[in-house]
């Protein structure tokens, strides 16, 4: 590890006054005593020495900037000296000095090892190690704590084999369908006899095509509803299912995928503890809904596992969506590498007709793979495929069938799919707004990707300056206004020239942030009608159909009672993530003011403050968190993202009460009140408590917010 030395600037006679090169002890750095300064009146080596100790720091920032650390996160962010003093003259009086009773990581009780300068860490259960974070459990007396040594040792790999060890066995695979033959003769083509299930009636397959495409694939479209009921359903209504027929492995997939949209919202849940239904419904928890048809799709899929054609990908796709209802993740993980792989192969080695149906369908299974990966790499620190470098090769999704619906309804004739019997679903799919909704996550995956490129591995932190206006700027002043004209505010305020370098600064890179701002606001402001919100009506229903009334009651609440409650195309889900995905990136981008002010509130400014205060403002009552969402978490997609999220932001919103700088900042900016963070906690706590039934990792967080937030233990 780079040891960082910093030159004191004070010499070793004033070094004796106690008050004195607090940076460096603070910093847990050597301090170097420089040689006494020449009398004699020529000043010729006070420059060069000066200039020696600028050259130092800019070296040193430059190595950051181009450097790795040894577990391959984003390189540190040095704070010097030079710094320091120069912030002294700018402080606002209200932060000037630390509080009284202010609880700093002390030294010599955090590990050697850890004393290192502040890396901006995207992953959210790096969030622990953050020093005052990690002091807090220690003094807690919290005995999963003395596990964050090795979380520090290991990283990802540690959460890993969290997961693995509670998920030592694969799926049962005991359970099936009853099947018999139906082609007689010797087989063809090498191929064992075509079977028909017949406990599996027309009923069935039509109920559960229709949950399949009003539910899953309204989130990520990779099939077209037409196609798949009018031809593979149909052929194997005719020919029965085969080992070597990817349709048959497609057709059993969406059909366990479908019994899950419909058991995992209307059948009982798998538990009751403390009087509180848990939000994953049907099965049980080792054997979930739908999987005897999808021990059927797994026994065929293996004879086709390793093509790499659109058929291959969707499969994988599919089967990844089944694995993340059941929360089995890093089976999840697999399946979305193994899909990413074929989906690269297939873009890259086969002309491709992105005009046609087929290419339509290949540059949704694409994005579609983009979007899975970008979560788990951004969130679990997994490493990616590489999948991410074509997409300025692969256009986005044109969706034929809407627009061919959209010219249909100009011209007044009725849509060719009413003429099939099982596309008589497929006019009421188009008033989704599916696609509006994918190509909306595209375009904001876009952002969170720059969000984490830019702020948080500060390829341009130096070269901003900080957020403030000067020292006559009051504290009072800034936080006077609520959360949404506070954001605004920052928003629509312009750079200012710092009137001296603050290079060697290594805070958060603001003018980078007032950008992403502007740019984040943006996308949702260019949005499309049906999928419009403001913060102010973040819980209402969206306006999908302006010549309707919205329902008077809001669509996500904090409880919605005992009554199981389902949305056509999975409304509530797909509204839910679309909106807490936006505030995850808003607080992605004010994160830093929250290290900032848990690790340096002398350093805090009152514009500081005021984004720190929307950072908190940021993770306050995700809809995704509320029901009805939060009741049927098996149809929530990429549950391990939003459940390392929560683990994060529990730590951070229990700092605003036992952190005293965070505690004023929140009282005095008056952006986010005391009572919507309760709420937060709350609705994040009973997520977490559920989740631990079949998650590893938040089974292990558990035994840290449990004790942290003085819970009852549970009783079942």
């Amino acid at each position: 590890m780079y040891a960082w030395r910093t030159p004191c600037l004070l010499d070793s006679e004033k070094m004796i006054d106690p008050s004195l090169g607090g940076l460096c002890r603070r910093l847990a750095v050597e301090c170097e005593y420089r040689e006494p300064l020449p009398t004699k009146k020529d000043k010729t080596m006070v420059h060069i020495l000066d200039a020696l100790t600028r050259l130092e720091n800019k070296f040193d920032n430059l190595s950051m900037v181009t450097g790795s650390s040894p577990d391959g996160s984003t390189p540190a962010v040095r704070t010097t000296s030079a710094a320091s003093s120069s912030l002294s003259a700018i402080r606002s009086p209200q932060m000037k000095s630390p509080p009284q009773g202010e609880s700093r990581p002390q030294t010599q009780d955090y590990p050697s090892h850890l004393q290192q300068p502040y890396q901006h860490l995207t992953v959210p259960h790096k969030i622990m190690l953050w020093p005052s974070i990690y002091i807090h459990l220690l003094n807690s007396g919290i005995s999963s704590a003395s596990d964050l040594q090795y979380i520090l040792q290991e990283g990802t790999h540690w959460f890993i084999r969290r997961e693995m060890a509670k998920h030592p066995e694969p799926l049962p695979s005991n359970i099936g369908l009853p099947c018999f033959a139906i082609n007689a003769g010797p087989p063809e083509h090498g191929r064992a006899a075509n079977v028909a299930f017949p406990t599996l009636t027309i009923q069935q397959i039509q109920e559960f095509s229709d949950a399949y495409f009003n539910t899953f694939n309204v989130l990520h479209p990779i099939l077209n509803r037409e196609t798949f009921m009018n031809f593979i359903v149909a052929r194997l209504l005719r020919e029965g299912y085969g080992d070597g027929d990817a349709g048959s492995v497609l057709a059993l997939m969406v059909f366990a995928l479908g019994k899950v949209a419909v058991e995992g919202v209307l059948h009982r849940p798998v538990s009751v503890i403390n009087g509180q239904p848990s939000g994953f419904r049907g099965g049980t928890i080792n054997e979930p809904p739908g999987l005897e048809l999808f021990n059927e799709a797994r026994r065929r899929h293996g004879f086709v596992m390793t093509q790499c054609t659109l058929e291959n990908v969707q499969i994988n796709l599919l089967q990844a969506t089944y694995y993340e209802a059941t929360a089995r993740h890093l089976d999840f993980w697999r399946s979305t590498v193994a899909a990413s792989m074929a989906c690269q192969v297939l873009v890259r080695c086969q002309p491709i007709d992105w005009s046609s149906t087929e290419g339509d369908l290949i540059k949704r299974a694409y994005w579609t793979c983009v979007l899975s990966e970008d979560l788990y790499h951004l969130d679990l620190d997994l490493p990616q495929t590489g999948i991410h470098t074509m997409e300025d090769e692969v256009p986005l999704p044109y969706f034929h069938e809407a627009q061919e619906h959209q010219q249909e309804q100009q011209s007044g004739r009725n849509s060719m799919s009413d003429t099939g019997h099982f596309g008589s679903n497929t006019n009421e799919e188009r008033n989704s707004h599916f696609q509006y909704h994918f190509l909306a996550m595209i375009a904001l995956r876009r952002l969170i990707a720059r969000i984490h490129n830019v702020i948080h591995e500060c390829e341009r932190a130096m070269q901003s300056e900080p957020l403030w206006r000067g020292a006559n700027s009051s504290f009072q002043e800034s936080g006077s206004s609520k959360g949404t004209q506070a954001h605004q505010d920052l928003a629509a305020t312009t750079a200012q020239a710092a009137g001296e370098s603050f290079d060697d600064y290594g805070g958060p890179p603001v003018a980078v942030i007032r950008e992403m701002v502007r740019q984040l606001d943006s996308w949702r402001a260019l949005l499309p009608r049906p999928l419009q919100w403001s913060d102010n009506d973040k819980f209402e229903f969206p306006a999908t159909d302006p010549m309707t009334r919205r329902p008077n009651e809001p669509l996500f609440s904090i409880d919605q009672g005992p009554i199981p409650i389902g949305h056509r195309y999975n409304l509530d889900v797909v509204t839910a993530q679309l909106r807490t995905r936006f505030y995850y990136a808003r607080f992605m981008m004010y994160r830093p003011f929250v290290y900032k002010a848990l690790h340096f509130p002398e350093l805090m400014t009152p514009d500081d403050c005021n984004c720190c205060a929307l950072a908190v403002k940021s993770v306050c009552l995700w809809p995704l968190a509320m029901a009805p969402p939060k009741n049927k978490k098996r149809l929530v997609p990429h549950m391990f993202a939003w459940t390392q999220s929560f683990m994060g932001i529990l730590l951070i919103l229990r700092m605003t009460t036992a952190n005293e700088c965070l505690s004023r900042i929140i009282d005095e900016t008056n952006v986010v009140g005391r009572k919507e963070i309760e709420s937060t906690m709350e609705i994040m706590l009973d997520w977490m408590h559920d989740v631990k039934q079949l998650d590893g990792v938040a089974e292990w967080a558990w035994g840290i917010l449990e004790p942290l937030y003085n819970l009852q233990p549970e009783l079942q």
